[in-house]
């Protein structure tokens, strides 16, 4: 209900002419959008996770509207010098993606060398190196992919035995706890995904064959630098511990780690989910870190704090309308639900 109301609005908005007002105002131009993308799904991805993978369709679409738009589609670095000098041009944007997913590089990818668009992407390089699917996303993705069935969890929870999938993510989350609880490390954590497959009679195999939930590699990681995207900091293990010298330890190894892919020292930050606490902001000073974005919603002017920048998730639950009409300033004026 809500939702059809607020596409009526923003059609009737369009149709009055209030959108290419907003296009043109001050208020917009002082701005810069940071749009931020994670997945393009490879299968259903979006079905099952409409927050964090878009459909390649969807996607194109986004880019087909940045296209026709009038918008000025601006690398990183350049944005935020010309937002801190306050020469932005006409309706800033930048497109930002995390993770350094494989659906990236084999979907997304291509879509921007088309239409020409800069991109940067922050990259968690662990699984780069440990080519497996990323445990979280693959075990939540199984139990909602099989939805409904009886699942023994006997050796996968301790102390549990079979449950229905009635409510996947609360059985997740519990596998999540107790995989976090009892510290278990990647290959563990792995060898509990492909019991979990087998368990509710899903190819693992053609999951692994798929790359569905795969990092780019080193080399296809280089690949995409080497055609104009930048490869920015996410924390090497996708973490942002609160001990100094453990956050610090993840700054360190992540930017090694794109420095020997890139040849470049990467300067610009990300915090994994959006987890960020203010006293992170001094220790990416210390190691030069020149900016870092979070899942805060908003754009991002010259008076921000330049280590908790706002950016724009977009999901797959947005329409067309919403999205275009974050992109012009109007629907920073909306409730955020």
């Amino acid at each position: 209900m809500l939702k059809s109301a607020k596409i009526a609005a923003l059609q009737a908005a369009r149709t009055a002419g209030v959108f290419a007002a907003v296009k043109k105002s001050r208020w917009r131009n002082q701005r810069l959008i940071i749009l931020c993308f994670h997945g393009i799904s490879l299968e259903d991805e979006h079905e099952w996770n409409p927050g964090l993978y878009l459909s390649p369709a969807q996607f194109r679409e986004r880019m087909r509207i940045l296209a026709h738009g009038g918008y000025h589609i601006l690398r990183l670095d350049e944005a935020l010098d010309r937002l801190k000098n306050e020469t932005l041009p006409q309706l800033s944007v930048t497109i930002t993606f995390d993770d350094g997913e494989y659906n990236f590089y084999s979907l997304a990818f291509p879509v921007l060398k088309e239409f020409g668009f800069p991109a940067t992407q922050y990259v968690a390089t662990y699984y780069c190196r440990k080519q497996i699917p990323v445990f979280d996303v693959t075990a939540a993705y199984l139990m909602w992919k099989h939805r409904g069935k009886k699942l023994n969890m006997s050796g996968l929870i301790p102390g549990e035995e079979e449950v229905l999938l009635n409510d996947p993510r609360s059985v997740f989350q519990r596998l999540h706890r107790s995989v976090h609880d009892r510290n278990l490390s990647a290959d563990e954590k792995d060898a509990i995904a492909q019991e979990l497959a087998h368990r509710v009679g899903a190819d693992y195999s053609a999951i692994r064959r798929r790359r569905m939930f795969n990092l780019m590699t080193m080399e296809e990681t280089a690949e995409v630098f080497d055609h104009g995207v930048a490869i920015e900091l996410h924390t090497h293990r996708h973490r942002t511990p609160r001990n100094r010298a453990l956050f610090l330890r993840e700054i360190e190894d992540n930017r090694r780690e794109i420095t020997d892919i890139t040849g470049k020292r990467p300067v610009h930050f990300c915090y994994p989910c959006g987890d960020y606490s203010s006293e992170f902001f001094g220790w990416l000073r210390e190691r030069g870190v020149r900016s870092a974005t979070t899942c805060d919603v908003g754009f991002a002017s010259a008076k921000d704090d330049v280590m908790k920048l706002p950016r724009f998730l977009d999901t797959a639950s947005l329409s067309s309308i919403e999205f275009e009409g974050w992109l012009t300033g109007v629907c920073a004026a909306l409730p955020l639900r």
